[in-house]
């Protein structure tokens, strides 16, 4: 079953702004019910939001830790209501990574010194070859031409403070950002949509003098192993980060392509991005065998000025529909039709490269439809840590298998979904399902129902103590 995925990116939120938090949600809400009425696209399922949360204060600026924190209470604000709005308030339904804007550049200096070049000119070069390097401590300001050097450690890992506490409060006790570079990255696991997606942190390195965009090594490889057992069990794997993986020839923000080698050699075929504030589709292969590939999606800035919108470009962000096991997918990209940037109206856009609105794509994915047995046994996991709704939905249309269906009638029993049960165990084949449909009957007055249910053949033919007793209770609820 295809899935659908709001892919928001760059919002770049900001008291400053003339965009309010109601405002924007508004305009989200009123765009959702046109693409769903005209264009037939499905509701969202999740979102993923890929970066850039907050525009971000200056180095030094003036009162910036109370500025930074308004901008995150803005951002809070903002997708709680989207929760709230899309999602019935399941935060869970939303992946959030952070982006170079959430970089703490306050943390960046406080932890940086300047170092005073050597006199000679050998002196200078064997310096120089410290830049650029994994780990390095040294950077270069290309504002005031000085090379520094991060001299605390620890305060220069704290520049994502600010944004793990608003992440901390947004997922509550569920999940936590790290400050260790080496455990940024979070699983996202939706069984009863066939996808797992990886949250990982572009901004490893990431700061005022680096803005080369990068993956803590680590990060991939552990992420690629909590996901391995999921694959196996049919899942899709999606990755998720911020920058963008090309740039002009002036720039140096963006993401080294080959990392995403080791994305495709973990079974992940899917990724979005955002940062470079344009929709795209590439398209990656191993270039020895092309067996596996990777389509990579960006969305573009959801909140972003005029000053920060590419040539050409408006505010936009995607819809994205997948189908794990036809292995295709679409990208409709929504953009601002209007000029009044405090209140946006959104559209279909006009992407030349797409010379339209969307674009079809496929994909190669060792994703397979799950067994009744692997589907049920993961049903019976998630009844057991209390989501009977989650339980039931992976099971339901296995029903014709026996450990399935059991599984099933558990999960319904919990949720108490009378017309459900009804529908799906009439008739009952198990002393359980003709309990549960007798109670079902009750509840919706159905008396007809009930009485042909009492007297029927598998009432008379069973001697189970339970549903004796039932018949028993039922048949003072008939004859009154």
């Amino acid at each position: 079953m295809p899935v659908t995925i709001l892919h928001l990116s760059d919002l770049h939120r900001d008291s400053g702004s003339r965009l309010s938090t109601t405002a924007l949600l508004d305009s989200l809400r009123r765009d959702r019910t046109r693409y769903t009425t005209d264009e037939k696209i499905a509701r969202p399922d999740i979102a993923v939001v890929s970066g850039d949360i907050v525009y971000g204060v200056g180095p030094s600026e003036a009162g910036g830790e109370a500025k930074l924190a308004r901008q995150y209470d803005e951002a809070f604000e903002f997708l709680v209501s989207l929760a709230e709005e899309f999602f019935g308030g399941d935060r869970e339904r939303l992946v959030i990574v952070p982006g170079n804007h959430d970089v703490s550049l306050p943390h960046v200096e406080l932890s940086t010194e300047v170092v005073n070049l050597p006199d000679l000119p050998e002196q200078r070069a064997l310096l120089s070859q410290g830049l650029g390097f994994d780990g390095s401590q040294l950077r270069w300001s290309t504002s005031d031409l000085t090379m520094r050097r991060i001299k605390d450690a620890d305060t220069y890992n704290r520049r994502f403070e600010p944004f793990a506490r608003f992440y901390n409060k947004f997922y509550g006790t569920a999940r936590s950002f790290s400050l260790e570079p080496g455990d940024q990255f979070s699983i996202h696991d939706f069984p009863t949509l066939g996808i797992v997606i990886a949250g990982l942190s572009s901004c490893y390195e990431n700061d005022l003098y680096n803005r080369t965009g990068r993956i803590y090594p680590d990060c991939v490889a552990s992420a690629g192993r909590r996901v391995a057992e999921l694959t196996r069990r049919g899942r899709l794997a999606l990755a998720v980060w911020h920058h963008s993986l090309q740039g002009g020839p002036r720039d140096v923000d963006y993401l080294d392509a080959d990392v995403l080698q080791s994305l495709m050699d973990g079974d992940f075929v899917f990724a979005m991005h955002g940062h470079q504030h344009r929709p795209q589709v590439l398209e990656h292969r191993f270039t020895a065998d092309r067996t596996r590939g990777m389509v990579v999606v960006s969305a573009g800035t959801l909140c972003g000025g005029p000053r920060s919108l590419p040539s050409g470009r408006m505010r936009a962000y995607n819809i994205l529909t997948l189908d794990p096991y036809a292995k295709n997918g679409v990208i409709h990209v929504r953009e601002m039709k209007n000029t009044d940037f405090s209140l946006p109206v959104w559209g279909p856009a006009f992407v030349a490269e797409f010379s339209g609105s969307s674009l079809s794509f496929t994909f190669t994915s060792p994703a397979r439809a799950a067994s009744a047995f692997e589907d049920a046994s993961e049903a019976a996991e998630l009844l057991r840590g209390g989501n009977a709704v989650e339980a039931y939905s992976l099971v339901r249309r296995h029903l014709s298998d026996p450990l399935a269906r059991r599984v099933a009638v558990q999960a319904l029993g919990e949720l108490r979904d009378w017309k459900e049960i009804v529908r799906v165990i009439s008739p009952p084949t198990s002393a359980d399902e003709f309990v549960l449909l007798a109670d079902a009957f009750d509840e919706l007055n159905l008396v007809t129902d009930l009485s042909a249910l009492l007297s029927s053949n598998f009432a008379v033919a069973s001697s189970d103590p339970g549903v004796q007793m039932c018949i028993a209770i039922k048949r003072h609820r008939v004859e009154r």
